[in-house]
């Protein structure tokens, strides 16, 4: 009975990583933030591995971005990164695995709503470290998940059942304008010129039949 390459690279790093954790639990390694960063990304690398072996096997890509995440983020934690930072390569890093599996299989479209909504949280984690005032990330958020759903419809276009996307894309891009409008009272009365310019057109020029 021949081992298939999948069931060799998993069956040696389980014993890796029990040989690791057996070091640690009887001192022989030291329980150092570091470590677990290591183990974490380990395991995603061969998460990683097993996916190449078998581009099949799709649904791999997201434990092996997840682990290396959380590589990631516990060494840029350990090293003072601020917060912001590390929550965004996080939801970035979950992110990323629906992004490729939606590139990889793009008859399905699925994958674009977690992969647009975690980049928003990596996005706003991120803004979060700046100076932006909170009215502006709001509205970023609102604006990512319109853009996300507004993508959805856009890639199925030709199915006339997908119509639904655009309600929650409009609903989420109004809202993101209310948030963002909230800061600034100038933008209100720019909307309210806006709109009676285009009130003011429709009634002047002719309609067509």
């Amino acid at each position: 009975m021949r081992l298939s390459r999948a069931q060799l690279i998993w069956g040696l790093a389980l014993i890796l990583l029990g040989a690791l954790m057996l070091a640690v639990n009887l001192g022989y390694l030291p329980a150092t933030v570091s470590f677990f960063a290591w183990v974490f990304g380990g395991a995603g690398l061969l998460f990683l591995l097993s996916f190449l072996t078998d581009r099949s096997a799709w649904g791999l890509l997201i434990p092996a971005c997840v682990c290396l995440g959380l590589g990631a983020t516990v060494f840029l934690a350990d090293s003072g990164v601020p917060g912001g930072v590390v929550g965004a390569v996080f939801m970035g890093s979950i992110a990323l695995p629906f992004w490729v599996i939606w590139l990889m299989r793009r008859r399905e479209w699925w994958p674009i709503i977690p992969a647009g909504v975690l980049s928003v949280l990596a996005i706003v984690s991120l803004f979060a470290e700046t100076r932006l005032a909170g009215e502006v990330v709001g509205a970023i958020f609102f604006l990512g998940l319109a853009a996300t759903f507004a993508l959805v419809r856009l890639v199925t276009l030709p199915d006339r059942h997908m119509s639904w996307a655009w309600y929650p894309a409009v609903i989420l891009g109004v809202m993101g304008l209310i948030v963002l409008a909230i800061g600034q009272p100038i933008l209100w009365s720019l909307v309210l010129i806006g709109g009676g310019v285009l009130l003011l057109l429709r009634s002047v020029l002719p309609r067509r039949s």
